[in-house]
């Protein structure tokens, strides 16, 4: 098949990551793959796929296909209008919960194309807010590349956490960045550990404890980062899947995580994280101060959110994604 995907950019964040590890693994499967995307737009992730600039996304500038899979509203309008294959809309995320045009995007999904949704949580919420059903796909991890490497604290001899700090100031306040750094304030006076932060937008971040700020270019500076912590902390109010979670599970790292929405598909609390509801600063501090102590603990729900990662594979993702496609 040919699939044009027509994306705003391949920078960072969930959204770009889902897409070129998917084009990938459709690649890999044989289809005819090619990716659209102005030419001002930053390109971060690397792609085995086709590559087309353009000098913006319109009806004329995206080229004919089989499929057309418009993954953030305003790819839609354009995918839809060019006639140049049958329209899938791939939603990584239901838009109206976050963007200010919150009406302009919600029209996106009433067009008409069959829609892909990423989450059980997900598929409910359009159905909710748009009385459209939609099939799930499920997000997976390149566990080639997220696999555990060893702990800093078996050096340091001090238990560490990764976070990835989103700025507030690019319009991810629901992130729950400013309830991580509520946290560590509680816990700082309570136990000792080292911090590693990620700011993908390069944000300022005011640490309450001592810190190491880091950017990643790369899944594999990603995954080290994940991999050497002995925690990593999600706090995300709503999530549509939540891949962070995931990929350090497949690192072998314990998870704190909110209960965020479409986590709850490979989740278990007590099992493989601990979940706490979403700003709730006591149950957030709490958790991380349980697994930082409690070594047996944490390296069960580590054991087990590692062996439930390895059956979330790009190469499912893409299979599920061409038997959609096929059934249409």
């Amino acid at each position: 098949m040919k699939i044009v995907f027509p994306v705003l950019s391949l920078e960072t964040g969930g959204g770009a990551r889902f897409i070129y590890h998917l084009a990938n693994a459709l690649v890999d499967k044989g289809h005819d793959i090619e990716v659209v995307i102005p030419e001002t737009a930053a390109q971060v992730w690397p792609l085995r796929a086709k590559l087309r600039r353009v000098k913006e996304l319109t009806p004329s500038s995206i080229p004919a296909a089989d499929f057309i899979l418009p993954n953030f509203y305003p790819t839609v309008r354009p995918a839809w209008e060019s006639q140049k294959g049958r329209v899938v809309r791939l939603s990584l995320g239901y838009e109206p919960l976050w963007v200010p045009d919150s009406e302009i995007a919600k029209q996106t999904y009433l067009i008409g194309a069959p829609i892909m949704s990423i989450s059980e949580w997900h598929r409910q919420i359009l159905f909710q807010e748009t009385g459209l059903n939609s099939t799930v796909i499920s997000a997976g991890v390149d566990t080639s590349i997220f696999h555990p490497y060893p702990k800093q604290s078996e050096q340091t001899g001090c238990k560490s956490i990764f976070y990835i700090m989103r700025d507030p100031g690019s319009g991810y306040t629901w992130k729950g960045g400013a309830d991580f750094i509520q946290a560590l304030t509680r816990l700082k006076d309570q136990i000792n550990f080292d911090l590693t932060v990620s700011i993908p937008e390069n944000a300022t971040f005011a640490s309450p404890v001592p810190c190491q700020i880091k950017t990643t270019a790369t899944d594999q500076e990603l995954a080290l980062h994940y991999a050497e912590a002995d925690l990593f902390v999600y706090t995300s109010y709503f999530e549509a899947f939540g891949l962070p979670p995931l990929e350090a599970m497949a690192c072998g790292t314990a998870v704190v995580t909110t209960d965020c929405g479409g986590i709850r598909d490979y989740v278990r609390h007590g099992e493989n994280c601990l979940l706490v509801p979403p700003s709730d600063i006591e149950q957030i501090s709490s958790a991380i101060y349980q697994l930082l102590t409690k070594d047996a603990e944490r390296q069960d729900m580590a054991t087990s959110g590692h062996h439930l990662a390895q059956a979330w594979s790009w190469q499912r993702t893409a299979n599920q994604v061409e038997a959609f496609l096929l059934s249409l």
